[in-house]
């Protein structure tokens, strides 16, 4: 097992409402590394942090979410802020309470909060349109090193990577980019490759040992994410029967592929694991530590021991005697 990063799928979706301001902090709290969020530029040009309904690709319909017709970028921020969220929607998986008053938020007010935080923020490009309004948020708050980008449209990550292509001294691209997959093709790696992306996503039940080596060994890092919570139950009742639903179990066996970064809807049950792992990291290295000293202590009684036998040898025989 690889000693995870962890990100919070649009935040920390079971204890606060999705791509919030409060998911996003209460990773912070639990521990996380960073944040999955998505991103639309509205009709103002804000660009908005929201996932609408839709599908994994295609999404930002309003109408389950908030009982609005159209998508999120029909309207002006001044018109979504003051949307209400439905209480009654499926797909809204924390406590009552924080739906209530709960308002979508501008990408620069998440920044702005990650910035104080220190997570690291993967921005999902959602929606049309967004690659230049996003990079120039991203530049303008000074946080290029605190963000990366994905999509599943690769052609936005093929025209970022267009308009950014610097690389560090070791030839890093400064702007990582994600390429995302849903089912995953024969080529992706060479799909990956061809657009300058850093990173490959693959979504959790495509994520096997097999395929996280061939990334790893393509130079790419490795990245597993997790459906949204009502796609995630069809997944579970219909496929598996072995583990549940985001368990222990489950997040062990994605571990066990050694996957580099994970993208999970209970980010509190991944950090524990990590935990766990630490914990018995740090019990070995103590139990190494003794049995390197053993050996040692041994070698120098022999010594000793020895040593005395050779004076006892030397002593002359009367005075032996």
């Amino acid at each position: 097992m690889t000693r995870p990063q962890i990100y919070g799928h649009r935040g920390a979706i079971y204890q606060a409402l999705e791509n919030t301001r409060k998911s996003f902090q209460v990773c912070a709290d639990m521990g996380c590394d960073g944040i999955e969020l998505d991103v639309f530029v509205l009709k103002c040009g804000t660009v908005a942090c929201f996932h609408g309904c839709g599908t994994d690709q295609a999404s930002g319909l309003l109408h389950n979410y908030c009982g609005v017709e159209g998508t999120i970028v029909d309207y002006t921020y001044e018109q979504v802020k003051s949307f209400s969220f439905s209480p009654s929607f499926a797909g809204f998986v924390c406590p009552q309470n924080e739906i209530a008053n709960a308002i979508i938020p501008t990408l620069e007010d998440v920044l702005l909060d990650a910035k104080q935080s220190g997570l690291h923020a993967k921005i999902e490009l959602k929606g049309k349109g967004t690659v230049e309004p996003t990079l120039e948020v991203v530049e303008r708050l000074n946080m290029v090193d605190q963000v990366s980008f994905s999509s599943f449209y690769h052609d936005r990550i093929a025209l970022l990577r267009q308009l950014r292509p610097q690389v560090d001294s070791n030839g890093q691209h400064i702007y990582r980019t994600g390429a995302l997959f849903s089912d995953l093709p024969h080529d992706f790696i060479e799909r990956a490759r061809k657009v300058g992306a850093s990173d490959i996503h693959l979504r959790y039940d495509t994520c096997s040992a097999s395929k996280v080596q061939a990334i790893h060994e393509a130079g790419f890092g490795s990245f597993a994410w997790m459906r949204g919570p009502v796609t995630m139950a069809i997944d579970f009742r219909d496929k598996f029967w072995d583990v549940d639903c985001e368990n222990e179990d489950m997040y062990q066996a994605i571990l066990d592929t050694g996957v580099q970064m994970v993208c999970v809807n209970k980010p509190d049950i991944m950090v524990k694991l990590r935990q766990d792992f630490d914990a018995r990291i740090a019990f070995w290295a103590a139990q190494s530590m003794e049995i390197r000293k053993e050996p040692v202590l041994d070698s120098v009684v022999a010594r000793v021991s020895d040593d005395e036998e050779d004076e006892t040898m030397m002593i002359p025989e009367t005075v032996a005697a």
